[in-house]
């Protein structure tokens, strides 16, 4: 198999390029509180939602017990806001008033790395945070909004069909988390590569205003939900920054569970290849994120990038270090994760066909048959699969009862038809009915002699084609006819020649006994 190995020179996108699909369901995430599991268990299990408990989620300071003092504390205060003095007046004036004791009350520092939690630690927030605390204010007292976001921003608009009050929580310059200048560059030399910009945009174009037109896209309103989305994301991209790009891939996960868009799919993207290409041991967490990056078909990851990658995993772990457990314990995670039937056929095909090969190699038969067996379940047409596993079968008998041999031969037939197709393998099995044919008269055993007679003859007419050992066929038919010329049963004895003949015309053996009877 050609090792076309996975790297981020892929196709990239703008927002409008592509539908969505679900690439991340809640069985891949991994969670840093059984808080935060449950959480996320209650709102995409049960339809549970409770906005303020889903930003807490993300957060690592406080326990559950400090969580349920902060929501007590808010689902106080905002009860308190219900005040005939403020929610009588006109909404300007309203926004105006509650937005100024929400931010006494709760907000006391901006600071651009910022978790909702720490607003009620310690009274830190940046825009993101803020702009959650007043969406969630809003929905206790029932006053319309919409959550815009910009490149580098999110703000809120409340009563947008009517005043449309801007509602900014910072600086729109500050509080939500811009990207690396490289990560821009590389990003929109893609772009170029793949023609969404042209070579002269690329040249005199500002790189800054480029990534933003393709990465974000126009201004546009998100959900309470998307903005639970934007947090996990910049939380993700403070691990990326960080060169920590295992903790940045759950992060985007979660995000994208909120917010699914070719923006987070890219950023998973990135991080999964990161991920993917730092980690030396080929464990399951290299496992899994091979399976992951296997659901980016549509992003320039190619099923020959996946095959490619897992044959270097099979001659790494198998060939080169002689570590079968652990492929298998790899294997058996790749298999549970991978979403593409076909993907996942070839490389379960490839995987047994590998380890087949390798225990044939070593002339280790009757263990490779079993994996050799499974390519056939698989593939049935792959015909050296079929040439090895029937090697396989011929060798493996040699120290086997022939009877036995007869048996799992005709099983293997059963299971597997195809093996019928091939005449090395219908060769092997009539010459299996000869031998225990001769050693059934041979022994005066005739039931068991015409059992495998009959069973050579059926054999034989629906394979005609196979030219069976003259000498076995003349040894085998010379056994029963002498047996039956011994008895008296001459008549028999001649048929069961002339049939012989019939097979294998001219047969030395036979022919002499046909003279002597006669």
């Amino acid at each position: 198999m050609k090792a076309a190995k996975i790297a981020l020179t892929l196709i990239l996108f703008s927002s409008r390029a592509f539908g969505q699909e679900a690439l991340i369901t809640l069985d891949d995430l991994s969670f840093s509180s059984p808080y935060e599991k449950g959480v996320f268990r209650e709102y995409f299990s049960q339809n549970k939602t409770d906005g303020f408990k889903m930003f807490m989620a993300s957060g690592q300071a406080m326990n559950e017990s400090a969580i349920a003092q902060a929501g007590a504390r808010f689902d106080q205060y905002t009860a308190g806001l219900n005040a005939e003095k403020i929610l009588s007046k006109k909404n300007d004036r309203k926004v105006k008033l509650i937005y100024d004791d929400v931010h006494a009350t709760f907000l006391r520092k901006y600071e651009l790395e910022n978790r909702f939690e720490d607003i009620f630690l310690n009274g830190y927030y940046n825009c993101v945070s803020a702009t959650a605390l007043y969406a969630l204010v809003f929905d206790r007292l029932n006053i319309p909004y919409v959550i815009k976001e910009k490149p580098t921003h999110v703000y809120l608009i409340a009563y947008p069909a009517q005043e449309r009050i801007i509602v900014e929580t910072t600086t729109p310059a500050g509080g939500f988390v811009s990207i690396n200048q490289q990560f821009k560059q590389s990003y929109v030399k893609v772009l170029k590569d793949q023609k969404l910009i042209t070579a002269q945009e690329y040249s005199t174009g500002n790189i800054n205003e480029l990534f933003d037109r393709f990465y974000f896209g126009e201004d546009h309103d998100i959900t309470l939900k998307q903005l639970i989305g934007v947090q996990y994301s910049n939380e993700g991209i403070y691990h990326l920054q960080n060169k920590n790009s295992a903790d940045a891939l759950q992060q985007f996960k979660k995000a994208y569970m909120f917010y699914p868009s070719d923006r987070l799919s890219y950023l998973m993207l990135a991080a999964a290849h990161d991920v993917f290409k730092e980690r030396q041991s080929k464990d399951s967490v290299h496992a899994s994120t091979l399976a992951l990056l296997s659901r980016f078909n549509k992003y320039g990851i190619t099923h020959d990038m996946i095959r490619g990658e897992y044959s270097n995993v099979v001659q790494d772990l198998l060939f080169n270090k002689g570590e079968k457990d652990k492929l298998q314990h790899y294997h058996k995670i790749l298999m549970a994760s991978l979403p593409d039937k076909g993907l996942k056929e070839d490389l379960d095909f490839f995987h047994h066909y590998e380890n087949g090969r390798m225990l044939y190699n070593q002339a280790r038969y009757r263990e490779a048959l079993p994996y050799f067996e499974t390519c056939l379940k698989i593939r049935p047409g792959n015909h050296e699969a079929v040439r090895i596993f029937i090697a396989c079968v011929g060798e493996s008998g040699k120290n086997k009862q022939n009877a036995e041999t007869i048996k799992n031969m005709e099983e293997y037939a059963t299971k597997h038809p195809v093996l019928l197709e091939n005449n090395v393998f219908n060769e092997m099995l009539g010459t299996a009915y000869l031998i225990e044919m001769r050693m059934g008269f041979a022994q005066e055993q005739p039931a068991n002699g015409e059992k495998y007679r009959n069973s050579f003859e059926q054999f034989q007419t629906a394979h005609n084609e196979v030219v069976f050992n003259n000498y076995l066929v003349g040894e085998a038919y010379s056994a029963a006819a002498v047996y039956y010329f011994r008895r008296g049963n001459t008549s028999k004895a001649k048929a069961i020649i002339n049939k012989g003949l019939a097979i294998s015309p001219n047969n030395y053996e036979l022919t002499t006994r046909k003279r002597m009877i006669d």
